[in-house]
């Protein structure tokens, strides 16, 4: 009988955190652009009843990929979302399975902070996160991060929203110095960096919003009919950057609407992993807007698992403690040989979250 490890969302939280992820995925888009690691695009299996979707990713030493399904809701809210990310190493064995519910919040802002690296002007202060579900305290705590000058970081969703209210005194507790705007366009004013994570179908803002010394991360337009960003503002931007420019093409709204009304040629297109590679260099924002669009990669999604894996086997916790395996939570595994799923635990995952918004 083999028995394969899992690993829950308590038991991955009590292994890695957001710097050490970070690391992970930075490296992983490196390698990527340097030819040594290799993705799929996410397929998508739809019916009147719910959705199923995968991707998959090679990462040396590790391969695998995340399947999640996708649910209505019951009571017509968001839709639920269930995740469970699989890793080989690349001379085939299984090695665990884990839920993806933490992997996914912690390597859809480390994407993003790829994108500010390398595209931010020197000396952003001032920060802008429009929506206020899933991904949007990852991003807020990201942006808190890699700009050791944030002095001002705007917070708005939906007018009204008891989200983005919760969202904002949880980033003030935090010591981040963050506060709450009514609107997304008044958000966006004056910003340095600015984040979108919702799951809009029309533009957040006017174009003449955004500065020229902006750079735009766009995560939530992860599907044809999502919109975030309006097309004039792609046509202003002296770049656009894609995590994954074949995936844009099939999924990222912005672009599919802003390249329809000919606002945007996918031939100007750039990937974000030659970018981390250094083949190719790119002008920061500053004399003209610089738009990131992010659609969620397995090359991040195995970037993670590893680091995880990894921090497992060396033994040690988040915090950087070195300590023998008795310091790692026990962790159930699964009877391969009976397929028995019954014994994977997705109870940790939170999916009835009305707040949900952006799933990348």
């Amino acid at each position: 009988m083999q028995l394969v490890l899992h690993l829950d969302d308590s038991s991955i939280a009590a292994l890695i955190d957001a710097d050490g992820a970070e690391r992970a995925v930075w490296n992983a888009f490196a390698a990527w652009g340097r030819g040594e690691a290799a993705t799929t695009q996410r397929s998508r299996a739809t019916s009147p009843g719910g959705m199923a979707s995968a991707m998959a990713a090679v990462v040396p030493p590790y391969c695998g990929g995340k399947v999640y399904s996708t649910a209505p809701h019951p009571d017509g809210g968001a839709p639920r979302f269930t995740f469970v990310n699989v890793l080989f190493d690349t001379a085939g064995a299984l090695l665990a399975t884990m839920d993806g519910g933490l992997l996914t919040a912690l390597r859809t802002p480390a994407i993003s902070s790829l994108a500010v690296h390398h595209l931010a002007r020197p000396g952003s202060t001032i920060a802008a996160v429009i929506g206020a579900g899933n991904q949007g305290w990852p991003h807020v705590e990201m942006l808190h991060r890699v700009l050791p000058g944030l002095t001002d970081l705007r917070i708005a969703a939906r007018p009204g929203s008891a989200a983005a209210a919760r969202l904002t005194a949880r980033a003030v507790a935090a010591g981040i110095p963050a506060r709450l705007v009514d609107r997304p366009g008044d958000a966006v004013a004056g910003a340095h960096v600015v984040v979108t994570v919702t799951n809009a179908t029309t533009p957040l803002f006017p174009a003449d919003a955004i500065g020229d010394d902006t750079l735009v991360c766009a995560v939530g337009a992860t599907k044809y009919d999502r919109v975030e960003i309006p097309g004039e503002l792609v046509a202003r931007c002296s770049t656009v950057v894609c995590d994954d420019v074949a995936g844009s093409r099939v999924e990222c709204g912005d672009l599919i609407a802003a390249a329809r009304t000919g606002h945007f040629d996918w031939a100007d297109a750039v990937e974000l992993h030659a970018v981390a590679a250094g083949t190719v260099t790119l002008p920061r924002a500053g004399d003209a807007p610089v738009l990131f669009e992010s659609q969620g990669v397995a090359v991040a999604d195995i970037a993670v698992s590893g680091y995880a894996y990894d921090r497992l086997v060396a033994g040690s916790v988040h915090n950087g403690t070195p300590g023998p395996h008795t310091t790692i939570p026990t962790f159930p595994t699964i009877d391969t040989t009976t397929v028995d799923t019954t014994t994977i635990d997705t109870t940790t995952i939170d999916t009835t979250t009305p707040t949900r918004e952006v799933t990348t």
